[in-house]
């Protein structure tokens, strides 16, 4: 089944369900479908062939969830762009992608050079525009007045087309573009429901865009899938968060973990209502302790760590029905095998640090336009996710940092992962990061980054110091620690390392 038919499938069950909440009122699933089938209509209409690239620059909202699911129905690809992108990622991946079509609005459209905008055939703008738009612009408001029916089209060879196309972050090199199938999609967010045991009685906030894909396939098309309903908010404040949880009152929510300390330490959390709450997910980076702490003494539902990359999906989850185990990023998820294997491939002991190898049916079918990534990365039929971690006799997985993110000290290897898990250690200490910065002599050395608790006293570098002195090799100790108050996070809502890494080269831990 694609992830059109199981929208279809859900408004012929309950046409008059609610199925998209916005602060611009509701949507049934007989209303979305119909919707979904005229814009899907009208992409065809203007020349838009299977597997033709659909671009999406879009704030969150019922026009983005609209378009995602019309590229399906209609055979496309859908490219999904961050607001947060800056012009020159914008155009490279309008070009690298070939996408012959953008759909956004006129704020947002300013962001795409002319010379991106010139290689696309069409441009569809949503909200307000002008009775007589330029030439190659088309009113999403023209598609919505148009037929439902799809024209005749033809597929092609392939039996389960690719759907969507990611683009990485592209931090250290050129974004790539990670190709998945709407079957693979579609199995995969069977195994997300089952899973979580998701109905048609669960509920959802996504506040993080629904075209980052771990919103669409944990939030948007879990909740199409089994007939349950989301709320789509444009901006993700904590007191617009708040208001629209005691509008919405979810059963579940999905949120990065510095986006959930924000939401959890606003004045509003300890007045929430989590009657219906089952479980609160947090996943995207690394879950300090303090948001499992803040969890605990505020909402007082299970907290589920949940990791994955954008090439495999999810691959480990905190069992919802099983023991807890906190800090720990969980177990294999239902149809992933995961290993963790020495520098020579041999499974490590219980507790040993390793890399961390997923194999699922339902991972990328490769990289755009990249014939050597993708065999260097799925030859064996193991994909090494570059994760770091140990595992239990339970099958539990503790993540033990980024391969990439490792400091080697004169050879030596320093994990930040665990390094600052001592510095968390500090009563005082509530967030940490640890960085690799440049040394003519050791060719790296660990610095330290830290926030404090609420109304807790500096203990200073000294005092840090010798706390981690006192629980670390030697060589692990930071050779400097720098105070922080606000974190730098990248446009996925996750902390720079790479610009930690800057500010402990060239600002003196502080930026500039």
């Amino acid at each position: 089944m694609t992830l059109a038919a199981m929208l279809d499938d859900a408004a012929a069950k309950s046409p008059q369900a609610p199925a998209i909440h916005t602060s611009a009122g509701s949507l049934s699933y007989a209303d979305l479908a119909d919707r979904v089938a005229r814009v899907a209509h009208g992409f065809m209409s203007l020349g838009l062939t299977g597997q033709d690239r659909v671009a999406f620059l879009l704030p969150n909202g019922v026009e983005l969830a609209i378009s995602i699911l019309a590229t399906a129905k209609a055979g496309l690809i859908a490219v999904p762009l961050s607001p947060t992108f800056a012009p020159p990622q914008l155009g490279y991946i309008l070009r690298h992608s070939g996408a012959r079509m953008l759909v956004t609005s006129p704020a947002l459209l300013g962001a795409v050079t002319a010379e991106a905008r010139d290689q696309l055939d069409a441009v569809v703008l949503c909200g307000d525009v002008p009775d007589e738009p330029p030439a190659g612009v088309v009113p999403f408001g023209h598609l919505l007045a148009g037929p439902a029916a799809l024209p005749a089209m033809s597929r092609g060879l392939a039996a389960d087309p690719i759907g969507l196309l990611v683009y990485t972050s592209g931090t250290t090199s050129r974004p790539k573009g990670v190709a998945h199938t709407q079957g693979r999609m579609t199995h995969r967010l069977r195994l997300f429901v089952d899973e979580l045991t998701l109905t048609a009685d669960d509920t959802t906030l996504a506040c993080v865009s629904i075209g980052r894909p771990v919103i669409m396939l944990s939030q948007l098309m879990p909740m199409l899938c089994v007939g349950g309903s989301i709320t789509l908010l444009e901006r993700h404040d904590a007191g617009s968060f708040w208001q629209a949880h005691a509008d919405s009152r979810p059963t579940y929510l999905l949120t990065p973990p510095s986006l959930t300390r924000d939401l959890l330490e606003h004045a509003s959390a300890r007045a929430a209502d989590f009657s219906r709450l089952r479980f609160w997910i947090v996943g995207g980076d690394t879950c300090p302790a303090a948001v499992h702490t803040l969890m605990k003494d505020v909402v007082r539902k299970p907290l589920l760590e949940i990791c994955g990359m954008t090439e495999t999906g999810f691959y480990c989850i905190s069992p919802p029905h099983g023991p807890s185990k906190p800090g720990s990023i969980g177990q294999a998820m239902m149809g992933v095998a995961v290993r963790v294997v020495t520098e020579s491939g041999e499974d490590t002991a219980p507790g040993e640090v390793g890399r961390v190898l997923v194999r699922t049916p339902d991972m990328m079918v490769g990289y755009w336009n990249d014939t050597l990534a993708t065999h260097r990365m799925l030859r064996s039929g193991w994909l090494d996710t570059e994760d770091l971690a140990s595992s239990d006799d339970d099958g539990f997985l503790w993540f033990a940092g980024r391969q990439k993110d490792m400091i080697s000290r004169g050879g030596f290897k320093v994990a930040p992962a665990m390094v600052e898990d001592a510095i968390l250690s500090h009563p005082g200490v509530a967030t940490a990061a640890v960085v690799g910065a440049s040394d003519e002599r050791e060719g790296q050395v660990p610095v330290a980054f830290y926030e404090l608790r609420p109304n807790a006293v500096d203990p200073g570098a000294e005092a840090l110091a010798a706390w981690a002195a006192a629980r670390l090799e030697s060589l692990s100790v930071p050779v400097s620690f720098f105070r922080v108050d606000h974190w730098p996070l990248t446009a996925q809502g996750k902390l720079d390392r790479a610009r930690l890494v800057w500010m402990a080269d060239f600002g003196d831990g502080r930026e500039l």
